[in-house]
């Protein structure tokens, strides 16, 4: 009896738990290792639990005998396993998801990032999915299974720390935030500091690491300026400068001098203008603050004027942002810099150690590209920076915003009525769920839509809609940002078998290897750019430049394992078809082709092929690559031709069609498969003749009357004819095509050829015992005449079609031909 991967999950899972004696869990790993279908080793990596990955590979090894058998029976939602309970299923709904596509996928990863923790952690394992719900096994602990808890754990031990749980390699904002934010570039023009919830002090050191590291680049911009400015200085010194080279320094050091003098004086005016200002504002309301108290502890105030003095103190406090302890020691931090900003954090590190360590240690994770992201050159956007990093370090506990709601719950939760249009404060822009108009705060930023500032249709003008609090914190901690520059990919499993499990591991080593993103079944790909911005997925289109760029990144098992989808706003999905992507990528790799050429110019002869690809035109393809290459690795791409043929045969048959059908697949089908037969029949004669005519004449002129033969595909007596001169004595017209690995697929569709001719015994061994098939001109006349007479090539312009595409296969066995010419048009 066959174990199936859900009853493997189950008493993995089980075991995992410490649910059942160790006996019986080592009886079930050695029942599990009998039944390759289960994908036993496969699915107890996802676990993360090495003690049970190695126990079954050593049943593997040692094949240990299983005296268990692997049977579960299931009643009333619990798992039963040799009359013991080991576990209970349960459905956990899921929440309606956005219509935005950044938004989407910030709450898809979220989920499958809580699922991922549930799994590795407290071993419950998801069985079945939906877009709608998830039905998970938990087996039997000495707690049960608390969804809410558990997802708050998972906020604030995992999305929201700062380096995750590192054990079980689940990523904390460092990994997902830091990465994002050194990878992808979210506006161009950079932004302010970011008003978003702030759920943990992590999450708050988190953030306050990305301003120090912005106030950090900026000093050692300036620091790196006055370097330069004397270096220049010392250069001016050197008598033996000529004239035109010291107009030139002076020159230099007068912009550089000028420049930096406005830059100190820019950022220390505004330092002084908000931050000192600020400070000194809320000195003042602690002191007012301290007068107010003491009135109101005169027990003959009269009430109306105790009223007063409450809403004066209530007014007061709401200002306050930093204790009156915290003011006065920076007041006089910033005397002893001079009002330099740059002065003043250095002393305040320096004074304060082990405030700033846990900060000074996360900044060392933004690069350039991140701190960038922060248009830090205005000086009142640096300013924020520093007033940001210290209100972040100095939040406490009670100032933290609630943890989002769960987005999986045990029972159905019914969305609420709410008013119509699109245009309000009593709901989330998001989710839809309901806001109090009072309290409303969050509005929507480019770190949770793709572009922020909306135009609603009940609305008279464009501005950024409310959103919910879950909805902007579970956008933050998401690494997916939909830009100009990013291609989102989805992959799903192919079969549904074990290259599901893999997918997640899949595309994290991918992300670690490349500067890519990833989160769950998604990954990010940051378009390849020239040396001069041109991004090439939009010079060579989205859709063609995901096809090229997944088909250059992946290995060839993978493409045909993973389902691949362009992930684009405001669409389903594109299928990115594994025959288009396979063939690709052979064409790439056997032409050695990238996106963009050298760094300098977008590869759009790679974006033709890849278009003629998406018609199943893989001759042109090929042709079109192989007439502007100057490399080419035939034994690599005869692999790929054979894979694609077993694919779109398999697609056929996916679709409900048969190989017979009128139907556009069908019919690009079994084009691919009548040329590849004909090429191995009339390459033969080919073969042939470049060898005599190479021993006949000049090399060019051999090659030439190969081009001549090529281009009389269209008629077989013409074609018989000119390869007479393949036989010294032109007596007879025949060849041999030999069983060589570059024509593989080329000659098993030839022989099968000659078997629907009812041509026998053509297959034969030479005297090395080497494979080929005996080929004459007649059986060039009677192929021909099998398709003329076919209802697929019956038309004229079919035919043309069927003797074009037989031409271009042709040079493509013959490149060194093509790259002579522009076109098979200029031939004679």
């Amino acid at each position: 009896m066959n174990i199936s991967a859900n009853q493997a999950r189950i008493l993995i899972s089980t075991i995992a738990a410490g649910a059942l004696p160790a006996e019986t869990a080592k009886e079930i790993l050695a029942e599990l290792v009998k039944h390759p279908e289960s994908n036993a080793i496969t699915i107890a990596k996802t676990f993360g639990c090495p003690k049970i990955i190695r126990n079954l590979t050593i049943a593997t090894k040692d094949k240990l005998a299983a005296n268990s058998s692997g049977n579960l029976e299931e009643k009333n939602n619990q798992i039963i396993y040799q009359g013991q309970i080991i576990g209970r299923t349960q459905i956990l709904y899921k929440s309606p998801l956005p219509g935005e596509l950044q938004a989407k996928l910030a709450i898809e990863t979220a989920i499958d990032r809580f699922l991922e923790y549930l799994q590795k952690l407290l071993y419950i394992v998801v069985l079945d999915e939906s877009d709608r719900h998830v039905r998970v096994f938990i087996p039997v602990t000495k707690e049960p299974a608390n969804f809410s808890k558990l997802w708050k754990q998972f906020l604030e031990e995992v999305a929201f720390s700062a380096y995750g749980n590192t054990i079980h390699k689940l990523p904390g904002l460092v990994q997902t935030f830091i990465v994002m934010l050194n990878a992808v570039t979210l506006s161009g023009r950079g932004f302010s500091t970011l008003d978003v919830p702030i759920l943990t002090q992590e999450q708050a050191n988190v953030l306050a690491a990305w301003y120090y590291a912005v106030i950090r680049d900026v000093r050692k911009r300036q620091e790196k300026r006055q370097q330069d400015i004397e270096a220049l200085k010392r250069q001016l010194e050197n008598p033996e400068l000529t004239d035109k080279d010291r107009k030139s320094k002076a020159k230099e050091l007068q912009d550089k001098e000028a420049m930096q003098e406005k830059e100190a004086k820019k950022y220390t005016e505004y330092f002084q203008k908000a931050f000192t200002k600020s400070l000194e504002e809320q000195n003042a309301a602690w002191q007012e603050l301290s007068v107010i108290q003491e009135e109101l502890a005169n027990s003959g105030l009269a009430k109306t004027e105790q009223r007063k003095l409450q809403k004066q103190q209530d007014k007061l406090s709401s200002k306050l942002v930093f204790l009156q302890e915290f003011i006065q020691q920076k007041l006089k931090l910033i005397q002893e810099a001079e009002g330099d900003p740059f002065k003043f954090v250095q002393l305040d590190e320096k004074q304060n150690p082990d405030i700033f360590k846990q900060i000074v240690a996360i900044a060392k994770n933004f690069d350039k590209r991140a701190t960038d992201q922060i248009n830090s050159t205005r000086g009142d956007i640096f300013t924020q920076c520093v007033t940001e990093m210290y209100r972040l370090l100095e939040l406490k506990p009670t100032q933290f915003e609630p943890t989002p709601e769960p987005l999986l719950t045990e029972k159905f939760v019914m969305p609420e009525m709410r008013s119509p249009g699109d245009d309000s404060k009593e709901f989330c822009y998001s989710c839809g769920v309901a806001l109090d108009p009072k309290t409303a705060r969050w509005q929507v930023l480019r770190f949770m839509f793709e572009r922020p500032s909306q135009r609603r249709q009940s609305s008279s003008g464009e501005g950024r809609p409310h959103i919910c609090s879950s909805c902007s914190a579970l956008a933050f901690a998401s690494p997916l940002k939909v830009t100009e520059e990013s291609i989102i990919i989805q992959l799903d499993s192919a079969n549904k078998d074990a290259s599901e499990l893999k997918i997640k591991d899949y595309i994290r080593m991918l992300a670690s290897k490349e500067i890519h993103l990833s989160a769950g079944k998604y990954l990010i790909l940051a378009s390849d750019r020239t040396s001069g911005g041109e991004l090439a997925s939009q010079k060579l289109g989205k859709i063609q430049y995901a096809i090229a760029k997944v088909a250059s990144i992946f290995p060839l098992e993978v493409l045909t394992d993973f389902n691949f989808y362009l992930v684009i706003q405001g669409t389903q999905p594109i299928t990115l078809a594994s025959r288009h992507l396979i063939f690709v990528k052979g064409l790439m790799d056997c032409y050695k082709q990238s996106t963009v050429i050298s760094g300098k110019d977008i590869n759009i002869t790679l974006g033709d092929a890849v278009r003629y690809m998406q018609q199943d035109l893989p001759f042109l393809a090929d042709y079109t690559l192989a007439k502007s290459s100057n490399f080419c690795t035939d034994l690599h791409l005869e692999k790929v031709r054979e894979m694609y043929w077993k694919k779109i045969h398999k697609d056929v048959e996916l679709k409900g069609d048969s190989m017979d059908s009128d139907n556009q697949l069908p019919k690009r089908a079994r084009l691919y498969r009548d040329v590849a037969a004909l090429t191995g029949l009339t390459y033969a004669f080919a073969q042939s003749l470049e060898s005599t005519a190479k021993g006949l004449m000049k090399a060019e002129d051999a090659e030439r009357e190969v081009s001549k033969l090529i281009e009389k595909v269209d008629d077989a007596i013409s074609f018989s004819y000119y390869a007479t001169l393949g036989d010294q004595k032109k007596t007879s017209v025949q060849a041999r095509l030999y069983h060589y690995p570059d024509c593989d697929f080329i000659y098993s569709q030839t022989r099968e050829l000659l078997n629907q001719l009812a041509i026998p015994d053509r297959e034969k061994k030479d005297d090395q015992g080497k494979l080929y098939l005996q080929l004459y001109a007649d059986d060039v006349t009677r192929a021909y005449q099998h398709f003329a007479t076919s209802k697929d090539y019956a038309q004229e312009k079919d035919w043309k079609e069927l003797t074009y595409n037989l031409k271009l296969s042709l040079y493509t066995r013959f490149p060194e031909l093509v790259r002579k010419l522009k076109s098979t048009s200029e031939k004679n």
